[in-house]
């Protein structure tokens, strides 16, 4: 039996919204819960249980469905998908998962043919990480393939779903494990009703994925190689991947478990070895010890003469992710906000929360993506992915007004200098410049062909800019709306983009790892900043100009001279990406914000 649209489920939590697919027994929904939101629910198809040869399975097939959720349940990261909900509907077993809007990278890749190293590479370390999150719970995924990877629309996130056949595993204990594979992804184990079980059996299905991202083919079954049909090395059908991935690929499909690395981690150690020497190393002409007489603490980083970072708290107040952080004009005071869909206010000096902006039954339905605060402090604005922006006032935490005219999710948000003016950039390809006093929507900017997740205005509020995934940079005229420039040479999504005090240089992040800078009147590129091993999700000038803070999602910050170029400090201590960075008025301290739930306060000493 089909659930129609409109059709509710569990006491009228769910609502169905269309039907997205179906498998041999399995069957998804689309529907939305009481907040709005929409989610995914998975379930059996009434038919398998009530067929003749199933019939007598009816409640293990029932019992495996559960136990799937129960295990997915347990592996939380922001590159698995995410459970709510787990019920029955009239003895129907159901499943309640986050939808994510996009495509599986199997489908991307028939559109791509091939991937450049440097995105697969991207999308594999995201999964390789949530991959070794189900490792430490003892579950092992063993179907990871393409099609079982999501990519969120306009975003550089993959997302590891399908844990249909995933299994506990004792390591190198011989298990019975139901026969099931993907050929081509699945090692010679999986073909054996009994074997060892190990990490190694997910690493050679990563191994497989990204041999299939950069070659656009699919790897030679275990069982034909097993029978002497040759695999063919991925840099004979893709000469320009590097030796490492080459390397790291072949290293991760050998046939027998004991000849591959016997962890994810010991994987991408080997898959990303020689990307960090080229990128993290620190040239020895730029370190500076401090003197012999002065202690310096394990916490304390240095790179250069006056330059000691040190991270003197870590605020623990948000429940998931924190993807944005703003420091009011006065340095009293700063907002964060995070995948809880929450915007929480702080002291700075003592670092207690004041309050906390929306939740379940107020303020925003999704997370939230960007923050500004007005010049003179009495306003946020925060931009959330539910496609809408809120002002808040800072003093009270009221509500003025929403902003609404987007088609998609926000990803930034930003003043004019007088606070007059609010400008916007969202995942529906578009700028929108807004009247701060009534919320009307003033001009709307088109010119880039995918998300635009960063925007600036000059401080005389002449020219606007933007950062896109397609690429580019675009300046723009705030008065007519007019594209002036395009600015190209990354090479890949530009994430953050932020204008000096002055207004007369400009920074953008990218991720294909490097920091560029630019002169903003010419548009003409000054120079390139390498030393980040991931991608630069966030960049923010010091109040004088001088130097350049930038985050990155390999976990650690970075301050950069402006004038030379020069890596000054790293700055390590997030345990997963960071997002957001942003200065103090004083410049003496850093606010950054991290999906492993925290926020850090640095200070210069």
């Amino acid at each position: 039996m089909l659930w129609n649209r409109g059709k509710t489920l569990f006491g009228g939590r769910y609502t169905i919204e269309r039907k997205l697919g179906e498998g041999g027994i399995g069957i998804t929904y689309l529907a939305k819960n009481q907040q709005g939101q929409m989610r995914v629910i998975k379930t059996l198809k009434e038919a398998i249980l009530n067929h003749p040869i199933w019939r007598a399975q009816q409640n293990k097939l029932r019992q495996d469905f559960r136990d799937e959720a129960v295990r997915l349940a347990v592996c939380r990261h922001p590159h698995i998908v995410q459970i709510e909900n787990i019920f029955d509907e009239h003895s129907i077993p159901c499943i309640v998962m986050e939808y994510i809007e996009g495509e599986d990278l199997g489908h991307y890749l028939l559109r791509k043919n091939k991937l450049p190293e440097n995105e697969a590479l991207l999308y594999i370390k995201q999964i390789a990480e949530a991959v070794i999150v189900i490792h430490q719970k003892g579950l092992l995924h063993r179907d990871i393939k393409p099609r079982n990877i999501m990519l969120r629309s306009g975003q550089q996130e993959a997302v590891l779903i399908d844990f249909g056949i995933a299994r506990e595993f004792i390591p190198n204990v011989v298990q019975k494990h139901t026969v099931y594979r993907t050929p081509g992804f699945a090692p010679p184990e999986q073909y054996e009703m009994e074997a060892a079980r190990g990490e190694y059996i997910d690493v050679y299905g990563l191994a497989a994925t990204l041999y299939s991202l950069v070659t656009g083919a699919v790897p030679t079954t275990a069982e034909d190689r097993r029978h002497d049909i040759l695999l063919q090395e991925p840099k004979q059908l893709n000469p320009h991947i590097s030796h490492n991935v080459n390397r790291a690929i072949m290293g991760g499909m050998a046939l027998q478990p004991e000849n591959r690395p016997q962890s994810v981690k010991e994987w991408l150690n080997l898959l990303l070895s020689d990307v960090e020497e080229d990128y993290i190393s620190v040239p020895p002409t730029q370190i500076s010890q401090p003197p012999a007489q002065q202690i310096v603490s394990p916490n304390l980083t240095v790179i250069a003469k006056t330059h000691y970072w040190q991270c003197v708290h870590t605020l623990k107040g948000h429940a998931s992710m924190v993807h944005t952080v703003a420091i009011s004009p006065n340095g009293e005071i700063f907002a964060s906000g995070s995948s809880d869909n929450t915007v929480k206010l702080w002291q700075l000096k003592n670092r207690k929360l004041l309050r906390k902006l929306g939740g379940w039954f107020a303020g925003h339905s999704s997370m939230i993506h960007s923050l500004a605060f007005s010049p003179n402090g009495k306003i946020l604005a925060s931009a959330s992915w539910d496609e809408t922006i809120k002002l808040w006032l800072v003093n009270s935490g009221k509500e003025i007004r929403t902003l609404v005219g987007h088609s998609n999710g926000i990803n930034s948000v930003t003043f004019s200098q007088d606070g007059q003016l609010l400008a916007s950039s969202s995942g529906d390809c578009t700028i929108k410049l807004w009247l701060v006093s009534s919320g009307r929507t003033l001009r709307t900017f088109t010119g880039h062909s995918d998300s635009v997740w960063s925007v600036a205005l000059t401080p005389n509020g002449e020219l606007l800019a933007s950062g896109s995934s397609d690429y580019t940079i675009k300046l723009w005229q705030v008065k007519t709306g007019q594209e002036i420039l395009t600015l190209t040479g990354h090479s890949f999504f530009v994430n953050t983009i932020a204008l000096s005090p002055d207004g007369e240089l400009m920074a953008s992040g990218s991720g294909d790892y490097t920091i560029k800078l630019w002169q903003v009147k010419t548009g003409q590129e000054i120079r390139t900043l390498t030393g980040h091993a991931d991608s630069v999700w966030s960049v923010a000038f010091s109040p004088d100009g001088e130097l350049l803070a930038s985050a990155s999602w390999d976990r650690n910050i970075k301050i950069w001279q402006v004038k030379t170029g020069k890596q000054l400090a790293s700055l390590s201590g997030h345990t997963n990406y960071v997002r957001a960075i942003a200065f103090s008025p004083d410049g003496l301290t850093l606010v950054s914000g991290s999906d492993d739930d925290t926020i850090k306060i640095w200070q210069r000493i």
